[in-house]
């Protein structure tokens, strides 16, 4: 006969994130007295307890905090039997939600969904481009399936490293940055204007300093490149979307000293709740697939 339920011990630990049992009722849309209930019922069959008042905050007593601790391990191990038998009982997908930074390689792309197009033809990916942190924004927000997207390396969330995209310093063959020997050019950048890629939430970036004489915004990558071929200014593009134009020499490298380049990693993410989903999984695959040509 077990002393205590799962529920009781959920509502132990939404009470500690929360704070209060009145925030823990908001987030549950539970009554207050109806947790205030089930706490006490877990405290007395215990015989321990478990919360103190700190200020107006409750906190875990030092026995409290060991148990919860071993507590959350069967919760989480719950939630995943859940949500396994959630994505056996739905079958296939209708739609997966899709999220990829511009960065990617569009060849990768589309290779990668024509391999999941043809295991599963029923199943429609919503692709939506990123540029900058907005694929960052949208991971906190946790409303889609699958994420292509620049993250630290450190960042706390189970990843998989997909590539390092290249950049490098360019302008057009035309510039006039290139009349400057090349160990002087460095020094010459803060005289051209600077074609620069950024997301919609920080397009106010136009108003903040910056070390450059003047930075021209936008928000898409192929109208950054196309600005840099039309000898707009200088800027920092990846080498897998420039390789045409460096072949031709439209474009050039403003310096050939490895100082001068940049690289970004790009990881693939998928959200916890979808984790089980054999087309989750399926799409994730066929991403994966693309290390290898790294």
């Amino acid at each position: 006969m077990f002393h205590s339920t799962l529920e009781q011990w959920q509502l132990l630990r939404s009470v500690v994130e929360e704070g209060s049992i009145a925030k823990a009722g908001d987030k549950l849309f539970r009554s207050q007295p109806s947790i205030s209930y089930q706490l006490n019922q877990l405290q007395q069959r215990l015989g321990i307890e478990l919360l103190e008042l700190q200020g107006r905050k409750l906190i875990l007593t030092k026995e409290g905090r060991a148990l919860l601790e071993q507590a959350s391990l069967l919760l989480d191990g719950w939630q995943d039997l859940e949500l396994k038998a959630q994505s056996i009982q739905q079958g296939e997908r209708a739609v997966i939600n899709l999220v990829v930074d511009s960065l990617y390689p569009k060849a990768w792309l589309f290779a990668a969904l024509k391999q999941f197009n043809q295991q599963y033809p029923n199943t429609h990916i919503h692709l939506k481009e990123t540029v900058r942190d907005e694929g960052r924004i949208m991971l906190d927000q946790a409303n889609d399936d699958v994420y292509v997207i620049s993250l630290d390396h450190n960042a706390k969330v189970e990843k998989a490293r997909l590539t390092d995209v290249q950049f490098m310093l360019v302008a057009h063959r035309n510039h006039d940055i290139f009349r400057s020997a090349e160990h002087l050019r460095a020094s010459q950048l803060k005289r051209f204007p600077m074609i620069q890629v950024v997301d919609r939430h920080h397009q106010q970036a136009a108003h903040s300093p910056t070390k450059y004489q003047e930075s021209w915004f936008f928000t898409s990558l192929p109208s950054a490149i196309d600005a840099i071929v039309n000898n707009l200014g200088c800027g920092w593009l990846p080498e897998s979307e420039i390789q045409t134009h460096l072949a031709s020499g439209e474009l050039q490298p403003i310096s050939s000293q490895a100082s001068m380049s940049r690289v970004t990693s790009l990881y693939l993410v998928k959200n916890d709740q979808v984790r089980y989903d054999a087309c989750v999984q399926a799409l994730a695959d066929a991403l994966q697939n693309n290390k290898a040509r790294d």
